[in-house]
């Protein structure tokens, strides 16, 4: 596993596009309890201070941070795509398994730097929304409470990088790559919201099923009320963490990486 891991960090680290990536994403990470407290959206001429809503109080904050340290995941999805497309363009795979590696080798040492990502990844949002929750909450009670927060956004993270190998060992082109990732969710989007428009009789959608939804239940956009500015309270509340949705998560990154191997495989390289 670690000849794996050593020979996968000297592709990287030779790569200065990814290098570039990864040290800007992991900075903005770690640097993110800072960056939230300064960031002030402006509605209406007026500057909203997001500290003071109680973003980044108990239980909230683990909610908060978690959905919005989610938008990063682009930078390592580029990363992990080009780092297995880059393979096919310049020809190494074939050179690999001449050296010795096996095709399930190969694929296993993409998946230990994607899981690397996502342990990192998730440690340092662990960080940040407990720092920033001791800081700004008065006289914490329960602070874990809505910590499972985090466990959902492990999850998706691992769904939505199983998913970028899948298409990057199927398509062997970056850019299609892309390009399929912003259809696929898309897609899951506009089928969801049709089943929601024509279903009656139920209020479950089967769509949400799919990956990309299912990953989104896990991690649902924050609940906010806005009346509540009024009265000086917070204007968040916690979310229903949907633990079954893990199951589903788990399902599928069994799934895709099984596929990602079949088709190294099956195919010729």
């Amino acid at each position: 596993m670690l000849r794996l891991l050593k020979i996968e960090w000297n592709k990287i680290y030779n790569y200065k596009t990814a290098r570039i990536f990864i040290i800007l994403y992991f900075v903005l990470l770690a640097s993110m309890g800072y960056l939230v407290t300064i960031i002030k959206p402006r509605f209406d001429s007026i500057n909203i201070d997001l500290a003071r809503l109680g973003a980044y109080i108990f239980p909230y904050v683990w909610q908060n941070i978690s959905y919005f340290a989610d938008f990063g995941s682009i930078f390592l999805a580029i990363i992990i795509i080009a780092n297995i497309t880059n393979e096919y363009s310049y020809r190494t795979i074939k050179q690999n398994l001449i050296d010795g590696l096996t095709k399930k080798e190969l694929l296993l040492s993409k998946l230990l730097v994607s899981l690397i990502f996502v342990v990192l990844s998730t440690v340092l949002v662990f960080l940040a929304c407990l720092g920033l929750g001791l800081y700004y909450t008065k006289n914490p009670v329960s602070i874990f409470t809505g910590a499972e927060f985090v466990l959902g956004y492990f999850f998706k993270l691992s769904v939505f990088f199983s998913v970028c190998t899948f298409l990057a060992v199927w398509i062997r082109k970056s850019g299609f790559a892309f390009m399929l990732i912003i259809l696929w969710r898309l897609g899951e989007s506009i089928i969801l919201a049709l089943e929601t428009y024509y279903s009656s009789s139920s209020s479950y959608c089967v769509s949400n099923l799919l990956p990309a939804n299912a990953t989104t239940n896990l991690l649902p956009f924050p609940r906010i009320h806005p009346q509540n500015f009024l009265t000086g309270q917070t204007v968040f509340s916690l979310g229903d963490f949907r633990a079954e949705y893990c199951i589903v998560a788990i399902a599928y990154i069994a799934i895709f990486i099984f596929l990602s191997y079949r088709l190294l495989k099956k195919r010729d390289l």
